[in-house]
């Protein structure tokens, strides 16, 4: 079987990599191209509190002039994989909520002692697809977002990938977020027939992430926002 990885480098050859292990053909295609765009400088000023929602956001602030006193501060991430991120960036008081961002806006509530008269800061992306500010707002919490990287569409599929999926010669496509749904199917719209809609079948990482594909085609999401649990729902279906 033949699948398409559309997420971003460096991360769509390793999990390439890991369906070719398993036996299958694999197409990188990253649909998406990470890009800094940090501040200089931070406004720490009564910053409690640190919340990630990718680990992108961690690459983002490498090398950054403040990185040092945001490692002090105590850190919510929505998953286990950011969490990890951040321990090995030298984060010390890392929780995460292993989860979706409803998940996180939780954990961060109940432990609003930590950030008892201060504000949460959220380095995120300029494109977002959550709101976790408007979630912590109910609750009073005060939750302040910086942008330090944005996530720059392709602008054409490849050639050979083009004409495979408009030949039918992929089994699959792994779907990593919701704004990479829409850019795959602006791209493919733009180029192959309709009957390749309807005959293709996704694989989305989240539930969220399969709503701009499902009135075109199959779409699956994976039981949590994992690539682990995407990797089960592709190969499973192998």
């Amino acid at each position: 079987m033949r699948f398409l990885v559309t997420r971003p480098q460096p991360e769509c050859k390793r999990t390439a990599d890991l369906i070719r292990a398993a036996g299958h053909g694999a197409d990188e295609a990253p649909l998406l191209e990470f890009q800094a765009v940090a501040p200089a400088q931070l406004d720490l000023t009564a910053v409690s509190a640190l919340i990630f929602t990718s680990r992108r956001a961690l690459d983002a602030l490498a090398g950054h002039r403040q990185l040092e006193l945001l490692r002090d501060l105590p850190v919510f991430t929505v998953g286990d994989a950011t969490a990890a991120a951040c321990r090995e960036a030298g984060f010390k008081r890392v929780l995460s909520a292993s989860g979706d961002v409803s998940s996180l806006g939780e954990l961060v509530v109940s432990k609003r002692r930590t950030i008892e008269g201060g504000k949460v800061l959220y380095p995120a992306a300029r494109d977002r697809s959550s709101d976790i500010e408007a979630i912590l707002r109910e609750y009073g919490i005060d939750c302040e977002t910086v942008v330090v990287y944005r996530m720059a569409a392709a602008g054409a599929l490849a050639d050979d990938v083009r004409t495979r999926l408009c030949d039918g010669g992929y089994d699959g496509v792994l779907i990593y977020s919701r704004r990479t749904a829409e850019t795959f199917l602006q791209l493919l719209g733009s180029g192959c027939p309709d009957p390749v809609f309807s005959g293709l079948r996704a694989f989305a990482i989240s539930q969220q992430a399969t709503e701009p594909l499902s009135g075109y085609m199959r779409v699956e999401a994976a039981d949590e926002p994992s690539e682990k649990a995407l990797l089960e729902l592709v190969l499973g279906a192998c």
